[in-house]
């Protein structure tokens, strides 16, 4: 399985969990997966806006929340992660996450190269990433 088929099975992981009619620990799982999606994304927009205090805020909401994701569905009677372990054993909670991370950045990445004539245009970019971050609203993820 490549990196991305493992990517692709944690976000749809995320995705399942999101469903309303779960139980309330799942329920928190889909909650986690969103923050954790939600956090690493919009720390890529602050970080791209040259605002670093909250580039670091907001990456470390995200990992927390991903480490709590990771470790709850790892915990999870019919946790998804059981065919990541048998393609990767012994993969730690926090390679998990730094994938997921990598999935995460490279979505915001594609968003804000999206809105963009030209990718080298520095200004152009920093504007926006910095309306990627206000359209996330960003600066509610606590």
């Amino acid at each position: 399985m490549d990196r991305t088929a493992i990517v692709a099975t944690m976000v749809t992981s995320i995705l399942a969990f999101s469903s309303p009619s779960l139980a309330a620990s799942d329920e928190e799982l889909g909650h986690l997966g969103d923050k954790m999606s939600g956090a690493f994304k919009c720390s890529v927009y602050a970080a791209d806006s040259h605002d670093l205090k909250e580039q670091q805020r907001l990456f470390q909401i995200g990992l927390k929340a991903a480490r709590d994701f990771v470790e709850g569905l790892k915990s999870h009677n019919k946790h998804p992660l059981g065919e990541l372990q048998t393609y990767m054993p012994g993969a730690t909670t926090d390679f998990v996450v730094g994938e997921m991370y990598a999935d995460q950045s490279k979505q915001a990445e594609d968003e804000i190269r999206s809105g963009l004539d030209h990718w080298a245009d520095a200004d152009a970019r920093k504007n926006e990433a910095e309306r990627s971050y206000r359209k996330s609203n960003c600066s509610l993820i606590q």
